[in-house]
This record gives structure tokens, C-alpha cells and sequence, in this order.
């Protein structure tokens, strides 16, 4: 049978029966992909006749359309067919060899948007599934219901699409590009890298690959530069790649060929085929490139069914470009253009391709190299300093080290804030980068003066960078407008910049000239049309510098204010992540590990205590406030439910900054069974105090007390939630409204924490109303819990001054749980120590022994003894 066992494809229709899940905090594009497999195959008594099993599995999330995108070396990730969005069917039906049909009956259930179970009878149609095929073959077919119209199990028809991949013929290229890509541009064989024997053409562009379109500069959406001219109603800025199959021998392959408006919408949606090219493609070795022939994909907005390939005169080239420099820093340059006349209908201008930092572009070949270009400009632009003394020299980094890439988490315009961004290095003076690691400069990029080593004489060295920044668009003024025309405050347009220059390991200084691409609205202009007139300069913190140091720098043009290309400075800022303190981060990390473990055993060595304090003195268990307990108990709980699945589930997409792997999910594991265990010693706490209080013979007046004590408490608690929302909303006013959600969680949480750390608050209003002097809580109990929750803070101190800050991989006193500052710190530790001192000699001179006497009710002096369990407690108020 020309179908090999598991085949990918697309489906139209079917809304019904194939619904998308439950609604998430973010919900990727609808892919509308299925998955055909094939079991058994059996001869049959006509010879040319077969009986066929398999399994027909309609999927609407992404993960399907990752490997459909990936082609055929990757394995399509399982998913529970039970789940709303997913569809199988078992099949079985015959294929004719000399007809090439393939007619199928087979059943599946599925539940419709209210929730009711349907029971689907369905018949499969393909057609053309024949013996062998070619670019123009387009496997199509239907799934029909069998149930009549009106019958709540009918559905509409699914109409299918498949690319054959069994027998493929490479008939066009090896006709058409025998002799090269013709009408290509001339490009020297030796400006491009050759493919090793070990590394083939499918192995370089295996999966999916997205490239930026780069236009003329007198490009528009109302000329003839759009592949599929104004029909579409947009120009498209993003071509991907997808391969389907590659051949036999590794060196030719097909594609599809998807042309969209921009790198987000639908990146994981299925394509859209009207705006999809279906091509295949050879490498030749002799121009050192990949050439492609392209064809159009007809009659497929309606139906797939009627889907068929015409109009082949689309040609793509392909090349991995020998040398970089600061005008290229793309490892893959293409481009596509139309065979046909320029006066007839279809045709198109040649348009350019690259692939960019957030593209993934990380395809690197033995032998690339990066020459420095414009170090001339630096020298006039970068004034050298005076050289510092020998004893600084060497604290900051080393330009070899790879301590030199970091994040922009803040990017500052006229304006304030606008944006964020990364930056990276390229090419570091005559020796490979790390990050690249098959990057290796020319020779010829070694400064003049001897002193290229960071021990040198003058320690300077050249170095090269990809730079990419975020910034608002309402925000952006002069020439970096030119980006994106949008006024909207919450879109954000990304601005590449490339640049080169001097970096001095004596100072730690890093100047460089900076080039980035022009660009109007979502179209971006040819490499030949940038703007070099970029001044950029990095200072980088001394290696013993405080933790807490960070990376700043500055972007500024160099042209005159009246230039339209000329821009406001951007000042920006960014944490150091030196591998040093990378490696004291992992020690504190597993430190942090063992603390958060002792701190909750210690928890439930306290709680313990006080169990056996209200167990041996009975009437003490009606005196504990029951919202401190239950607070207590939520502290415990809502860290469990939060990592629920971190317990019982193997997450494979879940990841660790910095480590990970089976010992750290050891640990938390541990971490995750010692909380559950003060859970429920919690739980066990309030159980007892509630009963004792339900059996007394007090319990109307201390019901009354709690009720309240909850209503001092409470609005004391929505106030401060209300102000920590106010503040917490203050400080993010530019984010969007896909991150309120996040920012109401996030206070929630940290909020909570806080809470968590007055927890003797309660106790001590209800002590306050009941004028109790009676021992409630046992002091290892209220003593011990109170150190359990400031001793967090006052390491948060310490570690603020001792490592590197980094807030994602805190484990013991996360800044997300709590309220952690050197201002809360030393707040919330004065406080847990007042709230225990007040506890201390409420249970020793009343409750109510701070206020002022005619404020004191008068108290019965009589005291009686509480070691019977049968006595009441010691004292109470009358």
C-alpha cells in the first residue's frame, strides 16, 4: 500500500464534534491536523483489491501541528482521545490499486458543546492514493456521517487533505535545476558554505524554519511584490518552511510554503493553504545552494476536497552564507522570485529572505566566519581612556568567558520605560563564541596591537553582537517610528540591532557601532538599506561587585536631530549573570532546599506541641482562636495545591532555571510530603479546638468573641488587600490586560504570605474581647511558629548582600510567596516579634493589659486549676 504507516494531514469542517478544550489562561491557535495510521493491511480475492484497519485521530491543539510542521522525524506527541478537541475512529474498509480509492467504515464517540455523549458512525472516502506521485499529487477526501440529518449524531462533512510521501517522483527539480537555480542571483560559490558527507541538506532544514521577507524599498502592498498579489489583503512579512519528506539520498526534499502576515498569528494554527506554496527542492553543490520549485494550491478555502496543485513558475534559492559581518548576521539568506514575463498576470519582484535571532536561527556550519567591518568608525566613535593600574585588572570579565550576554530588563526612552530586550555576543576577537559554538572569525579580526588576550598590555578586544529590543509602539519617536506606525499603546514592535566594536577588559567597558534594519510598518527593507549611524555603549559590573550590580548601557544615534532617522538616546539596565555567581546560586539553591525542609518539620514539631498542650489541658482547646488556625492550615494548603502535579505527575515540559533533573525533583518531592504532614497536623489543631469549644459550657460567649474578632479582621484584611492590588496595579501601569490576571494572582499570593506572618493577629483581638489570661497557645507553639516565618526574612537580608539575585530560582523565602525587601524584611520581623511579645503577657496579664484601665472590665479574681480535663479554664471574663 503506497501509505506509510502513520500519515499527517489537514481537515476542514467539523465544528460540532471537534470543539476546542476548556478555556486557559492562554489558548494557542485552533490547528485543525489529524493523524491517519495504518495497522494491517490483507490481500484480498481480487487481485488488485486490499482490506485495510486503521485509525483516523482528528486533533485541534498544537502539539499535533508540531509535528506535522516537523515532518517525518519527529514523533507526534500522545494525547488522550477522551479529551474535548480530539476525535478517533477506528476504520476499516478496501483500497483499489487501479483506482486508487480507499473506501472506509468506522465508528468513534465524541461529546458535543453541551456536554452530551455522541455516538458517531462515519464512512472515509480518499482519493488518489495511488502507487506513486509527484508535486501535483494531493491526497483529498471526505468523512461523511452516517447518521441522518436531524439525528443528534449527525455531523457536517470533514473534508481532508494530504501531501503523498510513499514513491514520490522528484520529476520537477531534477528537470528543471540540472544546470542550477535559473535566473537566481549571481552569488559566488565561494560566499557559500558547502555541505559536509555527514551533514545533509535535510538535515540543516529539518522541521520548520521561518524567515523574514525583506522588500525593495519602492515595495508595496499595491504593486507586484506580493507572491500572491493584493487578493489576500495583506503583504506578507514571515515565510516558514515545513518540510514534508526528504529523499533517499538526503539531498532533495519538499516543502510547504507558507506565507503570513506576521511571526505570531498562527505560528502554530495550520497554514493557511490559499497563502501556501507546495515545493520541492535539490541542493547543488556546484553554487553551494538549495534550489526550489514552487506550486500554488488551488480550491482550498471551500473544500479541501477540491484542493489541486497549477501555476509551478514560483523559484525559491537557498544558501548559508560564508562569512558575517555586521550588515549580515543571518546563517540563512534566500530568495524568491517569478518565472513568468513581467507583464503577465501573477508575477512578482524578487523578494529577499533571512532568518533572525527570534526565528531560532541557530544553524551553524563548520568553517563560518564573522569579519569586522567598520572598526574604523569605532575608533573615531570610541575615544580610548587612560589604561587603568594592574592591581583592578582582571575583576572584570573576560571577553572569552561568556559572561558577556545579557537581558535588558529595562529599556528607558524620554518617555520612561518602554521596553526590554536581550543581547548577545557574536563573535569575540579571534577565538569562537561560545554560544556559536561553529562560529569561528577570521584571522583577519585580530586588533593591529599585539595585545589581543585579555592579559595584554592594553586589554582591548573586538567583539560583535546581535542586540534585540521590545519597545512600546505609542512610545517610539523620530527614526525609530519608522518601525511600526501603530499608535496602540499595548502593541510592542521588536528592533534588531547588529553591532561591533572594542571591548576593554580593564574597565569593562564595551563601545560599539551599531547598524539596524529599516523597516515601515510590518515590512522590512534589504540589507542594503540600514542605518550605521548607531553609537552603543555597554559597562559591565566588576566581577567582586556587590550582587545586586547591574549592566547599563546606552543606544543613541549619531546623525543630526533633523535627520528622520535620527533618534532619542535609550538608556538601558540589566542583571549581571556571571557563571561565578551562577555556580554560588546552584550551592544556595540546594541550601535553600534543606531549610525549607527543616522549617516545616520544625513546623510540625510546634504544631505537635500545641496538640499536646490542648490534649492535656481541656480547657484550653475552647480558648484558641479558630481564624488563626484556619489561617495556618490554608498556609499549609495552598503551597500543596499549587504543585499538586509536581507530587503526582511527570510534567515533561516542566523546567528548572539554572539545574534540574531527578535529585532536585527528589527534593521538592520530600518538600511536597512534609508540607502535607503540617497540613494535616493543622487540620488535626482545629478539629480539636472546634470540638472542645462546641462542648463547653462557655461556648456562647467565646462564639461571640470569634465572631468579633472576624469582624475587626477581616476588613483589616480586605483593606490591606485593596491597597497591596492598588500598589502592585501603580507599578505595572503599561502592562496589558493579558497580564491582569497575573497581577492580581501574584498579589494575591505574596499578599497572602503576609497574612500568614501576623498570624497571632487573630489571637490576640480574640484574647482581647474574652480578656483571657489563661496559657491558649504553648510557647514553642507561638514562640516556634513565629521563627518559622521570620527567619525566611531575615535570610532574604542576608542573601540580598551575599548572592546573585535571581528571583526565579529562590526556593526558601520566594519572593512570589511573601513580601521581601530590606524594608518589609525588617517591618515584618519587628512585627512577628511584637505580636509574640503581646501574646507572651496577654496570657500572663490579660488580654486587654496595653489598654488604658477604665478600658479593663473588671476580671474575677478566682482562679481555679486546669490540669483536670473535667475544669474549665483558669479565668474568664464576666
Amino acid at each position: 500500500m503506497p501509505f506509510p504507516g502513520r500519515q499527517y494531514g489537514y481537515f476542514s469542517g467539523g465544528d460540532k464534534v471537534l470543539n476546542n478544550p476548556p478555556s486557559r489562561s492562554y489558548s494557542p491557535p485552533e490547528s485543525k491536523t489529524f493523524l491517519f495510521e495504518t495497522h494491517h493491511v490483507y490481500t484480498t480475492d481480487a487481485d488488485d483489491v486490499f482490506m485495510v484497519e486503521g485509525n483516523l485521530i482528528f486533533q485541534t491543539s498544537f502539539y499535533y501541528e508540531q509535528s506535522i510542521s516537523s515532518g517525518s522525524s519527529y514523533v507526534i506527541s500522545s494525547s488522550d482521545s477522551s479529551d474535548r478537541g480530539t476525535l478517533d475512529f477506528d476504520f476499516r474498509g478496501f483500497w483499489s490499486r487501479t483506482t486508487g480509492k480507499l473506501c472506509m467504515v468506522g465508528s468513534s464517540y465524541a461529546y458535543s458543546k453541551e456536554g452530551k455523549l455522541l455516538h458517531l458512525a462515519a464512512v472515509l472516502k480518499i482519493n488518489n492514493l495511488r502507487k506513486s506521485s509527484t508535486i501535483r499529487t494531493l491526497v483529498t477526501g471526505t468523512l461523511d456521517s452516517l447518521n441522518s440529518i436531524g439525528d443528534p449524531n449527525h455531523f457536517e462533512q470533514i473534508s481532508l487533505l494530504m501531501f503523498p510521501q510513499a514513491n514520490y517522483a522528484y520529476t520537477m527539480v531534477s528537470k528543471q535545476f540540472s544546470e542550477g537555480c535559473p535566473r537566481g542571483a549571481d552569488v559566488q560559490p565561494m560566499s557559500s558554505l558547502r555541505l559536509s558527507q555527514t551533514r545533509t541538506i535535510c538535515d540543516m532544514l529539518g522541521g520548520s524554519n521561518a524567515f523574514e521577507l525583506e522588500y525593495t524599498g519602492s515595495c508595496n502592498s499595491s504593486k507586484s511584490c506580493n507572491p500572491f498579489g493584493d487578493g489576500i489583503g495583506y503583504l506578507p512579512s514571515v515565510i516558514s518552511l515545513s518540510m514534508i519528506q526528504c529523499s533517499n539520498d538526503r539531498l532533495s526534499l519538499r516543502f510547504l510554503i507558507e506565507f503570513r502576515n506576521d511571526s505570531y498569528q498562527g505560528y502554530y494554527s495550520s497554514p493557511n493553504l490559499n497563502t501556501s506554496l507546495i515545493g520541492e527542492g535539490s541542493w547543488d553543490a556546484k553554487s553551494n545552494r538549495l534550489c526550489i520549485i514552487a506550486c500554488r494550491i488551488y480550491d482550498a478555502s471551500s473544500s479541501l476536497e477540491k484542493s489541486h496543485v497549477g501555476d509551478c513558475t514560483t523559484r525559491l534559492s537557498l544558501r548559508f552564507p560564508a562569512i558575517l559581518s555586521i550588515r549580515n548576521t543571518s546563517t540563512i539568506l534566500g530568495e524568491i522570485w517569478s518565472e513568468k514575463p513581467r507583464n503577465e498576470g501573477g508575477f512578482f519582484d524578487r523578494v529577499e529572505f533571512r532568518n533572525t535571532g527570534r526565528y531560532g536561527g541557530g544553524i551553524q556550519l563548520q568553517g563560518l566566519k564573522y569579519v569586522y567591518t567598520e572598526m574604523d568608525e569605532v575608533e573615531k566613535s570610541c575615544p580610548k581612556k587612560n589604561p587603568k593600574t594592574k592591581s583592578i585588572k582582571g575583576h572584570y570579565p573576560d571577553g572569552y568567558s561568556g559572561n558577556l550576554g545579557f537581558s535588558m530588563s529595562i529599556i528607558k526612552g524620554s518617555k520612561g520605560r518602554i521596553g526590554w530586550g536581550s543581547s548577545d555576543p557574536l563573535a569575540v576577537g579571534d577565538q569562537q563564541d561560545q554560544r556559536f559554538p561553529s562560529l569561528i572569525p577570521s584571522s583577519s579580526s585580530k586588533p593591529k596591537s599585539s595585545g589581543v588576550e585579555s592579559n595584554s598590555s592594553s586589554g582591548l578586544l573586538n567583539i560583535s553582537y546581535k542586540m534585540s529590543i521590545m519597545l512600546r509602539s505609542s512610545e517610539l519617536d523620530g527614526g525609530l517610528n519608522l518601525v511600526n506606525e501603530s499608535s496602540n499603546e499595548y502593541l510592542e514592535t521588536e528592533i534588531q540591532i547588529s553591532a561591533e566594536g572594542v571591548y576593554d577588559t580593564a574597565t569593562g567597558s564595551l563601545c560599539m557601532v551599531g547598524c539596524k534594519h529599516l523597516r515601515s510598518g510590518d515590512k522590512t527593507f534589504s540589507s542594503h538599506s540600514m542605518d550605521c549611524e548607531i553609537l552603543v555603549k555597554i559597562n559591565f559590573p566588576p566581577l567582586n561587585s556587590d550582587r545586586r550590580s547591574k549592566i547599563k548601557g546606552s543606544i543613541e544615534s549619531t546623525r543630526e536631530e533633523i535627520d528622520p532617522l535620527s533618534f532619542k538616546p535609550l538608556q538601558f539596565s540589566g542583571r549581571a549573570y556571571y557563571r561565578s555567581w551562577v555556580a554560588e546560586s546552584i550551592w544556595r539553591m540546594d541550601f535553600e532546599m534543606i531549610m525549607l525542609v527543616i522549617s516545616n518539620t520544625l513546623a510540625i514539631i510546634f504544631v505537635a506541641f500545641q496538640i499536646f498542650h490542648v490534649r492535656k489541658h481541656r480547657g484550653i482547646g475552647p480558648l484558641v482562636s479558630l481564624l488563626m488556625l484556619v489561617i495556618l492550615a490554608l498556609g499549609h494548603l495552598i503551597p500543596l495545591v499549587l504543585n499538586l502535579e509536581a507530587m503526582f505527575i511527570q510534567d515533561s515540559e516542566r523546567s528548572v532555571l539554572i539545574r534540574g533533573g531527578t535529585w532536585l525533583e527528589m527534593n521538592e518531592v520530600i518538600i511536597r510530603v512534609v508540607t502535607m504532614v503540617a497540613f494535616l497536623l493543622q487540620v488535626r489543631l482545629l478539629m480539636l479546638s472546634w470540638t472542645a469549644r462546641c462542648y463547653t459550657e462557655k461556648k456562647k460567649t467565646f462564639w461571640i468573641a470569634e465572631k468579633r474578632g472576624i469582624y475587626v479582621c477581616v476588613p483589616v484584611y480586605v483593606i490591606g488587600a485593596i491597597i497591596a492590588f492598588l500598589v502592585k496595579s501603580r507599578q505595572n501601569v503599561h502592562l496589558t490586560w493579558y497580564y491582569i490576571d497575573e497581577i492580581i494572582l501574584g498579589s494575591s499570593r505574596a499578599y497572602a504570605g503576609l497574612v500568614l506572618d501576623a498570624f497571632l493577629f487573630p489571637q490576640i483581638i480574640f484574647n482581647m474581647f474574652q480578656n483571657l489570661r489563661e496559657p491558649a497557645l504553648s510557647h514553642f507553639f507561638y514562640i516556634g511558629i513565629t521563627l518559622v516565618r521570620l527567619v525566611p526574612h531575615g535570610y532574604d537580608l542576608y542573601r540580598a548582600n551575599s548572592y546573585a539575585d535571581i528571583d526565579d530560582s529562590y526556593i526558601y523565602g520566594d519572593h512570589g510567596a511573601d513580601y521581601y525587601s530590606t524594608a518589609w524584611d525588617f517591618i515584618i520581623i519587628v512585627l512577628g516579634i511584637f505580636f509574640a511579645v503581646i501574646i507572651h503577657y496577654q496570657q500572663r496579664l490579660g488580654g486587654r493589659y496595653f489598654l488604658p484601665k477604665r478600658f479593663q472590665e473588671s476580671v474575677i479574681d478566682e482562679e481555679f486549676p486546669v490540669d483536670s480535663e473535667e475544669q474549665l479554664p483558669l479565668r474568664y471574663s464576666t
